[in-house]
């Protein structure tokens, strides 16, 4: 096994970490990070928070990670307080010997909030955070609540949440936000906030240097070693727009995958070099590809378990590359053939996920093969535990389910549905739903 002594991105992510040690030696009363890289360094910066969360953390302070879009204050402290409480829940089933003497009566209540009480959602944010730094039972320290959401509607209402959220909290907490490099949003706030605030600069990290030692370490006859670096190649030839040496790199990843016999591993590399021509949309290649690839693993998929879940790409992204093009029947139909591979390995999260994709192209409820995906991903999905309902996204379902067999549902079924769907995404689930079905869209579909 290789030591992170050698390996490039560890390297990488220890210098991070040396930073941050001596921002908090050099500004001990600093509770608000802005931390500002270049936007290619980001996975290394996710990679240092990652690890800090971890138990191979090595900072005293203790962090945390949420991606929540900022659409407004009462939105966002509603869905942050579901998101800790959630997170937390779900760790308890590893954790069982976590002791939150508070937790369950917290989250009793929680669900009992209208996400349109301000007030009331400010001070049980609060309070939770108050009794959660009591359950973690460190000195000295700060928890680090790190902030980096994808979407934020208005800069400056989210830099007045976050000063009114650190005032009552400064003595055990701190908020690190991450910045672009010539893309700042967050200076503003930290001049405003003068010693409470401090910007850790990182600098170029190289990181085309870092992938490119990875992808060349081994014995460079080996042919992982050598797709490793042909995958690095057709990356940087793809940044650099180069067509032609896309396919250059594209056809070495298929000749080679080829001849090591292995029908995964040549799948996969057609799913691969598919992957890399979606930014040429006009390029009749892309097509090839993906029948290609899924001729390899329809072929061996039931003898070779593993082969599924590249079979589940491959439709994915032809139903993809035919919805970028405005092909959209053609789009659902391989959504659907999708989610029946799925269906068919009980893979049924990303049976529903495609469904999902499917439903959005359609989106007439009163069609008959609409109501039929609705039925069957909700008779599949519903057994599922509320952790994974949450990932894919299952109130859009059951609220789609519910209006169109509201004849079928008896009172008492109808209830308990109801009430399993707020307990999941809290009482307002039916605008979750909503706004699920206005912001999804499948995979390239504005590339």
């Amino acid at each position: 096994m290789q030591s992170n002594e050698h390996n490039p991105i560890a390297v990488r992510i220890s210098k991070i970490a040396k930073l941050w040690t001596n921002a908090r030696k050099n500004k001990p009363k600093a509770r608000l990070f802005q931390l500002v890289c270049y936007q290619e360094d980001f996975i290394l910066v996710n990679g240092f928070i990652q690890i800090e969360a971890s138990e191979h953390g090595k900072s005293p302070d203790s962090f945390l990670l949420f991606s929540i879009d900022f659409e407004n204050e009462n939105q966002y402290i509603y869905d942050f307080t579901n998101e800790w409480i959630t997170s937390f829940d779900r760790d308890l089933q590893s954790y069982p010997h976590w002791n939150w003497i508070e937790f369950e009566e917290l989250k009793k209540e929680f669900y009992t909030i209208s996400h349109k009480n301000s007030n009331e959602l400010k001070d049980f944010f609060i309070r939770l955070l108050v009794s959660f730094k009591k359950f973690e039972s460190k000195k000295e320290n700060l928890i680090i609540i790190s902030l980096v959401p994808k979407k934020v509607s208005n800069y400056e209402n989210y830099h007045l949440f976050i000063k009114q959220l650190l005032s009552p909290i400064l003595k055990d907490y701190g908020i690190l936000l991450i910045d672009f490099k010539g893309k700042e949003k967050h200076t503003k706030l930290v001049d405003n906030l003068d010693t409470l605030a401090v910007t850790i600069d990182v600098p170029d990290q190289n990181m085309a240097s870092s992938y490119k030692e990875l992808a060349t370490q081994g014995n460079p006859n080996d042919p992982q070693v050598k797709f490793r670096k042909y995958l690095f190649e057709i990356g940087e030839s793809a940044s650099k727009n180069d067509k032609e040496q896309v396919h250059y790199w594209g056809k070495q990843m298929l000749t080679l995958t080829q001849s090591t016999g292995d029908p995964s591993f040549w799948a996969s590399a057609h799913l691969i070099y598919a992957g890399f021509l979606f930014q040429f949309k006009d390029d009749a290649k892309t097509l090839r590809l993906l029948d290609k690839g899924i001729l390899i693993a329809e072929a061996n998929y039931q003898k070779k378990p593993e082969l599924a879940g590249t079979l589940i790409q491959l439709y994915s992204y032809k139903a993809s590359y035919y919805s970028m093009t405005g092909k959209k029947e053609e789009a659902i139909q391989n959504f659907i053939k999708q989610a029946q591979i799925a269906e068919n390995v009980e893979m049924i999260e990303q049976m529903i996920l495609a469904n999902i994709y499917a439903l959005l192209l359609i989106k007439n409820d009163s069609n008959h093969l609409y109501q039929k995906i609705i039925k069957n991903s909700f008779e599949k999905g519903y057994h599922l535990s509320d952790e994974l309902l949450k990932v894919i996204n299952f109130a859009f379902i059951t609220e789609k389910y519910l209006y169109i067999n509201s004849t079928n549902i008896t009172t008492s079924e109808k209830h308990q549905i109801e009430e399993r769907m707020q307990s999941i995404y809290g009482k307002e689930w039916r605008e979750y739903a909503k706004k699920i079905s206005s912001s999804t869209q499948p995979v390239y579909e504005n590339t």
